[in-house]
């Protein structure tokens, strides 16, 4: 890899894992791929990301391949496009299959950033020209569901990153686990992600992965008042080259069209509160999450659609 780029991969590993500007790690930044750091779906970006152990849809593909077990119907889509800070967009879609004991996902994701300057070694007051940065992934995931208490999961995930002329190719693993402690009302659900070969960029640097680990919990109350019912979670999250995270997230939808959604980021030094809304009509919906950042790193909006049936 060019010497030039190095930097720049450093800068966008540290917007992405939330150290940019203020008490960096010392590992920041040491990891590649770190577009695998951010979360999927709007409903759950509203929530803080505690999808690891809230997601009952399509994007349960990303964030916890056991967790498929708790889809509703027997086939699910989700599609999410997010405006990120710095002009990057990042688009991606998911597929499960409900079979008997079993679940299948298919996944895609594709994060692009705005055009970049190119200078040579020497500042100039114009570029010499400008380039994008790719990330891409494709995947699929498979759990099994013994009873309606268990349920395991696992994803595979093909990498790919090109910068200016550098290109690097990559594999990725994950793991999930799922236990219904108190069916339905409780669940606990743990994580390993990003598990796989180290990235071999042109110039022979190798990097790790954002290798993960998260442990969570979840609770949705046996009751509703007036047809509003709610739902709330708890994650805590630990990637080799960063901090500890504790994520809290719920939501409250009302006669199933309408839902309401916040959460809170500790431990994470550009996100703090999130907030954002559902709105459902038959099998369709549509999520919106507000992603306010720290430091002048100005605000993601992210908009998902879903589908069940």
């Amino acid at each position: 890899m060019r010497p030039a780029l190095i930097p720049l991969l450093i800068v966008v590993s540290a917007l992405i894992s939330g150290t940019a500007g203020a008490d960096i790690p010392g590992r920041a930044g040491t990891t590649a791929m770190a577009f695998l750091k951010i979360g999927a779906g709007a409903r759950y970006a509203a929530m803080a990301d505690v999808g690891a152990a809230l997601a009952d849809d399509a994007y349960a593909v990303f964030w916890n391949p056991a967790r498929l077990s708790e889809m509703y119907g027997s086939q699910a889509l989700g599609f999410q496009h997010h405006v990120w800070i710095a002009g990057i967009t990042l688009d991606e879609a998911y597929y499960a299959y409900r079979w008997r004991k079993h679940r299948l996902g298919l996944s895609a994701r594709l994060l692009a950033t705005d055009d970049i300057p190119l200078r040579g070694d020497l500042p100039t007051e114009e570029p010499i020209a400008y380039f994008r940065a790719y990330n891409f992934f494709g995947g699929a995931s498979y759990a099994f569901v013994p009873d309606r208490h268990l349920s395991l999961g696992f994803s595979y995930r093909r990498l790919y990153e090109k910068i200016y002329l550098d290109a690097a190719y990559g594999h990725s693993l994950q793991a999930g686990l799922n236990l219904n402690l108190i069916d339905p009302d409780v669940s606990l659900s743990a994580t390993a992600d990003n598990f796989g070969t180290r990235i071999h960029y042109r110039a022979a640097y190798y990097h790790k992965q954002p290798t993960a680990f998260s442990v969570g919990t979840s609770w949705r109350p046996g009751w509703s008042y007036r047809q509003i019912g709610a739902c709330l979670a708890a994650v805590a999250v630990r990637a080799i080259d960063d901090r500890w995270q504790w994520r809290l997230g719920g939501e409250i939808k009302w006669r199933g069209l309408l839902t309401l959604r916040a959460g809170y980021k500790a431990g994470h030094s550009t996100e703090g509160l999130a907030a954002g809304l559902g709105l459902a009509w038959r099998r369709w919906q549509a999520d919106y999450a507000f992603v306010p950042h720290r430091y002048d790193l100005g605000t993601s909006h992210r908009i998902s659609l879903s589908l069940g049936f």
